[in-house]
């Protein structure tokens, strides 16, 4: 991890300079160096504070690889807050993404607690988030979050990712964005890619969270980088995003320091 650290400090590109395309330069103006607040913000912003000092336990069932974090299955929300999603700026990236690109169909794997589907429904108020956990107790926590917070746009799916996913896209003619956010292997990471692709449009994006979490992830990172029919790829180093669209002539992979 400390060596893609300081990899991506020297290599990836600051503020827009030397960023050619125009599509991906009005990423870095909208998004990625957009420091404009937005209203959305201070609520869910305030609501991650209140999850901080939440002190209640669950038992989780982990299905994926497992955590670096978290010993045993019971843990607070708390430590779930602090830890285990994630962190308040990077919420805030995907809640500006979404806001700008205003996907309709979003894929979520990896609920948790719920904190992040918030950012994503509340960017995306007019448009459909399915969020799929594999843990029982995080899958309730989150849909009673949801509830008292007043977002209906979402809406919550309980099962292994594996077997939940492929039924999922079954039902939907194509998605928007999909973020993965769960069971950080090589295999499974290369399975949601490959279904993904099943489903995807020229306007589709995949956000994958934590692709230096193992030599795993960043195996599968850079094989998905290389695939034929991706035009774009953004290492962001705590996340990647793959962008497919057709307008993009000459395929570019970017490393951006945010």
């Amino acid at each position: 991890m400390i060596r893609h650290y300081l990899s991506h400090w020297i290599r990836a590109k600051r503020k827009g300079h030397g960023v050619h395309s125009p599509f991906v330069y009005q990423l870095c103006e909208e998004v990625f160096y957009n420091e404009n607040g937005f209203y959305d913000f201070e609520k869910l912003n305030s609501l991650r504070e209140q999850l901080l000092k939440n002190k209640t336990r669950i038992e989780v069932l982990d299905l994926g690889a497992g955590s670096k974090v978290f010993k045993g299955k019971s843990r607070s929300i708390s430590s779930i807050t602090k830890s285990g999603i994630s962190q308040r700026g990077q919420s805030e990236l995907i809640y500006k993404l979404i806001n700008f690109l205003k996907p309709k169909t979003i894929i979520e794997l990896g609920t948790s607690i719920g904190l992040n589907t918030l950012y994503m429904a509340s960017a995306a108020k007019g448009s459909k988030v399915y969020s799929i956990e594999g843990s029982v107790a995080l899958f309730d926590f989150a849909k009673k979050l949801a509830l008292e917070n007043e977002i209906t746009n979402s809406e919550f799916i309980c099962g292994d990712f594996k077997e939940v996913l492929p039924e999922l896209l079954k039902l939907l003619p194509t998605f928007d964005l999909m973020y993965i956010d769960g069971n950080h292997t090589y295999e499974a990471t290369l399975n949601y890619f490959n279904l993904a692709l099943n489903k995807k449009n020229t306007n589709s994006i995949l956000i994958f969270d934590d692709i230096y979490w193992s030599r795993g992830m960043s195996k599968a990172w850079e094989e998905i980088k290389t695939h034929g029919e991706v035009k774009l790829s953004i290492d962001c180093f705590y996340f990647g995003l793959i962008f497919f669209k057709e307008e993009i002539l000459v395929k570019q992979d970017l490393r951006l320091w945010i």
